[in-house]
């Protein structure tokens, strides 16, 4: 799947590259073309506001025909002229192809949103922002097939490093469009923006090896018999009768552990057995461990190592619910 929505993301990319081509002729034209000018009165501004964005609205009326007209101005470049002129102020439109595409003031220019002048900028942008994630998502599919089944735990928080300085970068890359007065300006700023991005990568590697030596550190979990009746989340992984879907439970300090799906802990109850025996506390093994553990107790969570029989029991849980649960296990008293 990863490899198949990566040849979609690039071929979209793709697509908008094709669309900046297309778009920088028009931009050559007009820069090219001989304009006719004419004379307008501001009759009002609009500042139409958008959610976190703001259009801003010049009303002016033609000198002569008194056509009134009604321009979007641009929302690339300054708006310098948009915030100097005032109503009854004369400015100059000028037109090609039969569309205003530019207002002139007092020295000053601004174009129209109707201006072909800066155009690709946008799908500049999206094009350059989708090229990392289509990137990403082939090489997640080959490290998927090649590299998860046997990764350890290090190299799949490299993995997710690898995204992030990915996203970072293509987000950079997003944002570039917005500098420079040419595409090879654009392209520059993108390419700035990748040696951050994979330091910012390197750093949320570094931080997330270090949780992971924190949280694999269960020298300071000791058994605490429960005093009382008490219910923990709990994910019990094995080839065991106690292992069962939505039995996400264990009821603890009254009478023998119990796994349950009712909350209350009072029904549905099945009973751990005493041939169950704990050998030891650890944290994640990521690859090995069932894949939705991780995500669900994060960096909070522990697995604790038991054996029923011949056959291997995980008990997954919160770190500070694995004492009382090690004491339930161990203490003949809580049985």
């Amino acid at each position: 799947m990863p490899a198949w929505l990566g040849l979609v993301v690039l071929a979209v990319s793709a697509w908008m590259f094709v669309t900046v081509h297309g778009r920088l002729g028009e931009e050559r034209a007009y820069d090219a073309a001989r304009l006719t000018s004419v004379p307008a009165t501001v009759e009002a501004r609009v500042d139409e506001h958008r959610s976190r964005t703001v259009r801003h609205w010049l009303h002016v009326s033609e000198q002569g025909s008194g056509t009134s007209l009604r321009l979007r101005m641009s929302d690339y470049g300054s708006d310098a002229l948009y915030e100097s002129v005032r109503p009854g102020d004369r400015v100059t439109l000028v037109y090609w192809r039969g569309e205003a595409r530019a207002v002139t003031f007092d020295g000053l220019t601004q174009q129209t949103h109707a201006s072909p002048r800066g155009d690709w900028r946008l799908p500049m942008g999206i094009g350059q922002g989708l090229v990392p994630l289509g990137v990403l998502l082939f090489w997640t599919a080959w490290w998927n097939r090649h590299r998860y089944p046997t990764a350890r735990a290090r190299h799949i928080v490299n993995a997710g490093a690898v995204w992030v300085a990915g996203i970072l970068a293509g987000t950079f890359a997003f944002f570039a469009c917005a500098a420079g007065d040419s595409v090879t300006d654009v392209l520059l700023v993108a390419v700035c923006g990748i040696p951050p991005s994979a330091a910012l990568g390197a750093l949320f590697a570094r931080l997330m090896r270090r949780r992971l030596r924190k949280a694999d550190d269960t020298s300071d979990i000791v058994p605490r018999v429960p005093t009382a009746r008490v219910t923990v989340r709990v994910g019990i992984h094995g080839d065991v009768p106690y292992s069962r879907a939505g039995y996400g439970l264990l009821v603890l300090g009254d009478g023998p552990p119990a796994a349950t799906a009712d909350p209350a802990g009072r029904v549905a109850r099945v009973t751990l057995p005493d041939t169950l025996t704990v050998e030891r506390v650890r944290g994640w093994r990521l690859g090995e461990d069932p894949d939705a553990w991780p995500g669900t107790y994060k960096f909070n969570g522990v697995v604790i190592e038991c054996r029923d029989g011949e056959r291997d029991v995980l008990i997954a849980t919160r770190r500070r619910d694995a004492p009382l649960i090690l004491g339930a296990l161990l203490s003949p008293a809580a049985v």
